[in-house]
């Protein structure tokens, strides 16, 4: 999945420089979608919708992951006004966390589960934290930084865990959702926003 985001985003950020995400995205979501349909069955997909098991704090802890990158969107916010920018930011966000998710925490971690819960958590946070920065880094500079790794390495982790102890993606895809809302993911693939240095 990796070497295809990265030939994607290589390929098409020669031809269309930042815009390049939309061809990436849609090969990124195709690919996640058609993988996961294919390994997995619909009482599979309905089991991660569930409503989570065990302590509530769990899903707290999602949602309070989610509201991290806050800050970005309310001293940027004003980056998000052209029309083609907020509409493209608002389906991002809202349909990238359930492929995302049912990939990544639902399908591998499934796949890995005879492994130890550090292992199998271990395993798909390192693949998705490396993810953004060699797929989405490719043209976006915010995406290419350590500190994108770092952050999504912690999310990785903390959602992990999440859907370990809950047995259910329903807290972790809203975490997802605000966290694609509040870090402004449009803008910063367009290089709108880029980090201070």
């Amino acid at each position: 999945m990796i070497t295809l985001g990265y030939l994607t985003a290589k390929i098409a950020g020669h031809y269309l420089g930042v815009w390049s995400w939309i061809p990436l995205t849609l090969v990124i979501w195709v690919s996640m979608a058609t993988i996961t349909i294919w390994a997995t069955t619909k009482s599979t997909f309905n089991n991660w919708l569930k409503p989570p098991k065990g302590k509530w704090g769990y899903s707290l802890l999602a949602l309070l992951i989610g509201f991290l990158p806050l800050p970005l969107l309310l001293f940027h916010w004003q980056l998000l006004l052209p029309t083609e920018i907020w509409v493209s930011w608002l389906i991002f966000a809202l349909v990238n966390p359930f492929i995302e998710e049912s990939y990544w925490r639902g399908l591998l971690m499934g796949a890995a589960s005879k492994w130890k819960p550090w292992q199998m958590i271990g395993y798909t946070s390192f693949f998705f934290a490396a993810s953004h920065p060699i797929i989405w880094g490719v043209n976006s500079v915010a995406n290419a930084t350590p500190e994108v790794f770092i952050s999504t390495l912690i999310m990785g982790v903390v959602w992990g865990i999440v859907y370990h102890k809950t047995q259910s993606l329903k807290w972790v895809i809203i975490s997802h959702i605000l966290v694609d809302l509040f870090n402004l993911s449009i803008p910063i693939f367009l290089n709108l926003y880029t980090p201070p240095i």
